[in-house]
């Protein structure tokens, strides 16, 4: 890494509680993460080399929210807590344990039946990952990946259960012992909506490869819907709405800086987009943890699979360069959402910054004719070419907004002063009117107060 980003990264705390998950399985779907309905789980290539099918029982349902906060945050978390060789047998803790850390309360049966439709959720894969030694290897399994033992009842070796076990299925030990990991933030697991969550869990494989080599992360929306799972939506205001809700919390938190939509097709001709992501310092401050050698929880390792990692790869041609701006990469992405290449826009936010800024804006009121066959071609020129001006209608639009800037302001200030009425006067008596006279109000009380009310 260079300089720079240690230089961007050296005040951020890092991650105080890391969970290390393998990255040969999770990054393929399990559960359902709407709270309602069925999600069919089936995706293979043309070639057969790769499968991977999940099915349920259905007495228990399919896995859900809850169950999938459960695989995630109490199952990984004690796989990860014991040792390797992995155990056949792993102690989950009581279901009132259980639910208190997720913050169930004291029913215990929802919680009972989520771990139940995750024992059952049946798995048909062939997969290829990569392993701890760096060789890559494919293999084939079919079955569960546990069983359960629940407080009480007979465990493997004779003994009565005090408390819930896992019992480890074979496959999924071997796989365990020998994938790689990467390290995740626990507790921002924990604040994160399932949703929210599963792209983290997405996200993070490329956003250790985007802050390696310095560009920007991306995720195809498809194969992001495919692999969360989500409904996939084909126009763009309903992918925009979905997906604004799960960006939401990694905005706040800072662990996405900027998010970009660049408009394409999938294999089958239809809409599709690329997700660009610019990288928060949240982002960063991970990163730092995970390669700073006296804290390392995944390092080298860690950044080697996310470069091999085949979900939406980041792509040279859509590196970010680390001289632009938070403004130039704004403006970057909407010049992208306009169809302009993102060659072309890069030039413009780094020659033409002055335009850009007065005029981007105004780019939804160019006339329909200008430049009707050739949006992107128009929307270049009008930010080159200085005789080319911001169109009238934008003049007036502003104009316009401007004047419901100010009645919105007056009339917030009506509607907060103590003083005056609903139209913004107050009456008043003076020497010259002693019976009573209106006066519009400055809602200044140390002016106000020179005058008595009526």
């Amino acid at each position: 890494m260079t300089n720079e980003l240690d230089e961007q990264t050296e005040l951020l705390p890092l991650p105080l509680n890391v969970i290390r998950t393998e990255t040969a399985l999770t990054r393929y779907p399990v559960h359902r993460l709407a709270k309602k309905g069925t999600v069919e789980i089936e995706l293979r290539n043309a070639d057969s080399s790769f499968r991977w099918e999940v099915s349920y029982n259905s007495k228990y349902g399919q896995p859900g929210p809850l169950a999938y906060k459960v695989d995630t945050l109490i199952v990984n978390r004690r796989i990860e807590e014991a040792p390797r060789p992995l155990p056949a047998l792993i102690k989950l803790g009581s279901l009132r344990d259980i639910a208190s850390e997720l913050g169930l309360g004291s029913d215990t049966s929802l919680l009972k039946k989520a771990l139940l439709q995750n024992a059952f959720a049946g798995i048909n894969a062939k997969i290829r990952y990569r392993r701890t030694d760096g060789a890559d290897v494919t293999t084939e399994f079919a079955g569960t990946r546990y069983g359960l033992v629940f407080s009480g009842e007979k465990l493997p070796n004779g003994r009565q259960a005090d408390a819930v076990y896992l019992v480890v299925n074979e496959w999924y030990r071997q796989v365990l012992d020998s994938a790689q990991t990467r390290p995740l933030d626990y507790d921002y697991l924990k604040d994160l909506s399932p949703g929210a969550q599963r792209l983290y869990e997405l996200l993070s494989f490329q956003m250790y490869a985007a802050l390696h080599n310095l560009n920007r992360a991306k995720l195809i929306y498809s194969e992001f819907c495919t692999y969360a799972p989500q409904t996939r939506y084909f126009e763009f205001d309903q992918v925009k709405k979905q997906m604004y809700k799960l960006h939401a919390p990694h905005r706040k938190s800072g662990y996405i800086a900027a998010v970009h939509f660049q408009e394409t097709t999938d294999e089958k001709g239809q809409p599709d987009w690329h997700m660009l992501y610019t990288p928060g310092p949240k982002a960063k401050g991970e990163f730092k943890s995970a390669t700073t050698p006296k804290r390392r929880v995944g390092g080298r390792r860690a950044v080697q699979e996310a470069l091999s990692f085949e979900l939406a790869s980041p792509s040279a041609e859509l590196e970010a360069s680390d001289s632009l701006t938070s403004e130039q990469e704004r403006f970057l992405g909407e010049l992208v959402a306009y169809g302009v290449s993102e060659t072309e826009a890069r030039r413009l936010v780094t020659e033409k910054l002055e335009a850009c800024r007065a005029k981007i804006p105004a780019i939804p009121h160019l006339p329909e004719t200008q430049g009707k066959k050739n949006r992107a071609g128009s929307i270049r020129t009008f930010l080159e070419r200085d005789d080319w001006a911001v169109p009238e209608a934008f003049a007036q639009a502003q104009a316009a907004a401007e004047k419901e800037k100010r009645v919105q302001a007056k009339r917030a200030a009506i509607e907060a002063c103590p003083l005056c009425d609903k139209s913004g006067h107050r009456f008043i008596v003076t020497p010259e009117h002693p019976r009573g006279a209106a006066r519009v109000c400055t809602h200044d009380p140390a002016t106000e107060e020179r005058y008595q009310a009526a």
